[in-house]
């Protein structure tokens, strides 16, 4: 016999945010409205930014809106409790959104790779990005302003941790956002070695840089 396996919905998150997030449309193959995926569902939190989302049984499709500017907020709490991994994806979102966005029940994240909910609040603060840690998830403020700024002579670099998640969700935030530089790319390995290139063929720019001497930039 012959057994067809889904596609990885946690993965299918990152381009899905890209299109979101540029105003562009990703189609995600065999990972649809029939996936038995908590994962799967984090195309509809697009939705409710404005994105325009389709799904059939074994597909996914999101466009972002245009101009990508107008993503708004999701109102009220965001319950990721189904889907805790992606909420450095969604939180990538909703930084350049117009709005704030709770996220909660995902305190399951400080205790992963690294505490996901403090490095993302740290991190977010070195690119502008309004935030705090909640009790049991983060609480973001959009300013979709950052997508404007000159892009600086000396790039904010990103500490992954290692984490493969956490560098995937600022390369999201990054596509739109510039002067942004990810350390340790090849952490992305862990689950979407081909992370990278298909970034650049969805037609985000990916460059080296001169990593600084300090590897870990700290912020207040």
């Amino acid at each position: 016999p012959s057994w067809l396996v889904e596609g990885d919905a946690s993965s299918a998150s990152y381009p899905l945010a890209l299109a979101a997030i540029t105003g562009g449309t990703v189609t995600v193959t065999n990972c649809g409205s029939a996936s038995i995926q908590g994962d799967s569902d984090f195309c509809k939190l697009l939705g409710k930014m404005g994105c325009e989302v389709k799904q059939t049984d074994t597909t996914t499709t999101v466009t972002g809106p245009q101009p990508p500017n107008v993503l708004k907020a999701i109102e009220g709490d965001v319950d990721m409790d189904s889907m805790t991994d992606l909420f450095m994806t969604l939180g990538a979102v909703a930084a350049v959104s117009n709005g704030t966005t709770r996220i909660v029940n995902i305190a399951n994240q400080r205790v992963k790779e690294c505490n996901r909910i403090e490095a993302m609040v740290l991190e977010f603060k070195k690119c502008g990005v309004e935030c705090k840690e909640l009790e049991t998830g983060i609480e973001v403020t959009g300013n979709p302003q950052l997508r404007q700024r000159k892009t600086p002579d000396n790039p904010v670099y990103i500490d992954p941790r290692d984490d493969h998640r956490l560098a995937m969700s600022f390369a999201v935030l990054a596509s739109a956002v510039p002067g942004i530089a990810i350390q340790e790319k090849s952490c992305v390995n862990k689950t979407y070695p081909s992370f990278w290139d298909h970034a650049q063929k969805m037609g985000i720019r990916v460059e080296p840089y001169a990593a600084p001497t300090n590897k870990r930039q700290k912020t207040d």
